[in-house]
């Protein structure tokens, strides 16, 4: 019985690490598929995503509403980032982007740090979703079941987006033939701006909801934006199906290297993006772009 228990445990463990992995993996990966900028301030966006939702939980918000206002201004930040840091170099190499956004985490990581401090804070899930339920007879906190459900519904949403709208059709467009799309008369800097807002709407909605979940502190996004690329490599540079699988398959390994393998987890992780890497070049689907 204990071990049917922890076998229960582990693997629903396994998929709420992959779904907090895919959300912000993805907004990582649509920002390449568009725009072609790889955005090493990503896991601080993700950092900063928390901290927000740390702060205004504990100053008597409810949840749910950060839920909605995080990802608001993670939409704004975006915003600000693209026209301001992004836009003026496109069409440059990519060094440039590189960078540019290496160097706005290396900001966003100190001003966090002045804001915030280096000590870690935490926050308990809301009343009603903070109880434990039960699970083919094991116990288990229904927060981590509503990550999962709360993955689903974002996935879900951007799905929609992408397949059933005008704008999801013209930024997968966008993502093969960008100079047809702009022949169309669509205003593509529109659409890079859009694509990359979104992109760091979704890493601001991960940081929200991992905060009853995780430590929050300023650099709990540099954690992140490492098992992301890792993520993005296996998956395929560009391929959102491939990110989906592969964030499971690196939430999978690294959940099950914490437990058997505590100081050599990330080693594992390596070693299995290598194996991957060795069959598949272009990630599990053999999908990835490169420039």
């Amino acid at each position: 019985m204990a071990d049917i228990q922890f076998a229960v445990q582990v693997a629903f463990n396994c998929l709420v690490l992959s779904a907090l992995f895919l959300i912000v993996a993805t907004g990582l990966n649509i920002i390449y598929g568009i725009n072609r900028v790889i955005n090493l301030a990503h896991g601080s966006l993700y950092a900063l995503g928390a901290l927000l939702g740390y702060t205004l939980v504990s100053v008597g918000l409810n949840f749910f509403l950060v839920l909605v206002i995080v990802p608001v201004i993670g939409v704004m930040v975006g915003v600000i980032i693209e026209r301001s840091v992004i836009s003026p170099v496109r069409g440059r190499q990519m060094t440039y982007t590189l960078i540019l956004t290496y160097g706005l985490s290396v900001f966003l990581d100190g001003l966090m740090k002045y804001v915030w401090g280096t000590t870690p804070h935490f926050i308990d899930a809301p009343a009603f979703i903070s109880q434990t339920i039960t699970i083919a007879g094991v116990p288990y906190p229904f927060y981590r079941l509503f990550i999962i459900i709360a993955t689903v519904v974002v996935m879900g949403g951007l799905m929609f987006l992408m397949e059933r709208t005008k704008l999801g059709i013209t930024m997968r467009a966008a993502s093969t033939i960008p100079e047809m799309v702009s022949a169309l008369g669509i205003n593509m800097n529109f659409v890079f701006m859009f694509v990359f807002a979104l992109g760091c709407m979704l890493a601001a909605v991960a940081g929200v909801i991992a905060v009853p979940l995780l430590t929050v502190h300023p650099f709990m996004g540099s954690e992140m934006l490492i098992s992301c690329f890792v993520i993005l490599v296996v998956g395929g540079l560009g391929s959102l199906r491939g990110s989906a699988l592969a964030a499971l398959l690196i939430g999978t390994v690294q959940t099950l290297g914490f437990i058997f393998v505590t100081d050599y987890a990330m080693v594992v992780v390596y070693l299995a993006m290598a194996v991957v890497l060795i069959f598949s070049p272009r990630g599990l689907l053999r999908e990835g772009k490169f420039e």
